[in-house]
């Protein structure tokens, strides 16, 4: 079997982003290889087409995914393709100056970027169910997820029905969340790793989502593609950044 390296170590956010890649080179003969370090390892084990390697802790630069790349790159030699989709490390970023950081990475993995809504993960119901029951809250209901990667909050608009915010709970993954967002009647989310995820699921959940402003992005701009948002609150003619 071929086997191919991924070099997207991190964050949340791109490892949703970038797993449809996998699942699109899985189905066509490859083993692929998905190199990161203990945080993010828990996540990659919800795709069963990727095999994870657990990097060192060790620090080679103070850019932490800088740092990351360093160790992939000594692997490359040992694969039959690599995928570069980092866009930090000791190479200069590969991003074309008019494109966002989404499109390119499904450009340099010449993947359809209609891909990127098809993620596929490993159902853990139990967990879902046990989450669903540990919030203790009343149908119908609203998820809310205003807080940026930077900790700022978004602003969110009032809200008629009962909300459930999206926040770390002890022994459960990003994924795990899905229960909870498949029986939302409404959807509130800032440009995140939780909007990634909730991206590539985006045919199973309400169309009442809304995307949020972050409060780090200028007025007037967001900073992913996400066709299938509502764009009331971040501006129905938004400019995407890179």
């Amino acid at each position: 079997m071929k086997k191919l390296l991924l070099i997207q170590p991190g964050p949340f956010g791109d490892i949703f982003l970038c797993a449809p890649i996998a699942k699109w080179y899985a189905d066509r003969g490859y083993e692929v290889h998905w190199p990161v370090t203990e945080k993010f390892l828990p996540t990659l084990e919800y795709f069963n087409y990727v095999k994870p390697i657990l990097l060192s802790e060790e620090k080679l630069h103070s850019d932490w995914l800088r740092s990351d790349v360093m160790k992939i790159i000594p692997m490359m030699g040992e694969y039959d393709k690599v995928i570069n989709l980092a866009d930090r490390g000791p190479h200069p970023t590969a991003q074309r100056f008019d494109e966002n950081f989404e499109l390119c990475k499904y450009r340099l993995a010449e993947v359809p970027f209609e891909e990127k809504n098809k993620l596929v993960w490993t159902r853990d119901v139990e967990r879902e169910e046990s989450l669903f029951k540990l919030l203790e809250f009343k149908e119908p209901y609203a998820v809310v997820h205003a807080v940026d990667s930077l900790g700022q909050k978004a602003d969110v608009p009032q809200i008629s029905i009962n909300i459930v915010e999206i926040r770390i709970v002890d022994g459960y993954n990003i994924p795990d969340w899905y229960g909870v967002l498949a029986k939302a009647s409404e959807i509130y989310c800032v440009e995140s790793s939780i909007h990634q995820f909730m991206d590539g699921a985006v045919n199973s959940l309400t169309e009442e989502r809304y995307l949020l402003k972050r409060p780090a992005v200028d007025e007037g701009a967001r900073f992913t593609v996400s066709r299938n948002w509502n764009l009331r609150y971040i501006g129905e003619d938004s400019i995407i950044r890179g």
